[in-house]
């Protein structure tokens, strides 16, 4: 979960955004707590497959590090010809 929150917050870095507010903040306490509840009871499988779903999800949004990072080399975001 916090490798997800990290590449949030360096894909709203690499896209120009503001990096950190109130509302993400609060979504992220709220997430990490969450997982870290479930981490100890018998729905640790549960847990372990929401983080890997955050951090997919952080991964491959449109506003991520590797679009940011594909914006500045200028390779793979263009649209097809």
């Amino acid at each position: 979960m916090l490798i997800a929150f990290g590449a949030l917050i360096l894909g709203h870095w690499a896209n120009n955004e503001p990096t950190i507010s109130a509302k993400v903040l609060i979504e992220m306490v709220f997430a990490v707590l969450f997982i870290a509840f479930l981490e100890n009871t018998a729905a640790q499988p549960v847990a372990q497959g929401l983080a890997w779903i955050f951090l997919a999800a952080t991964l491959l949004s449109s506003k991520s590090i590797l679009t940011g990072l594909a914006k500045v080399t200028g390779a793979g975001t263009g649209k097809a010809a």
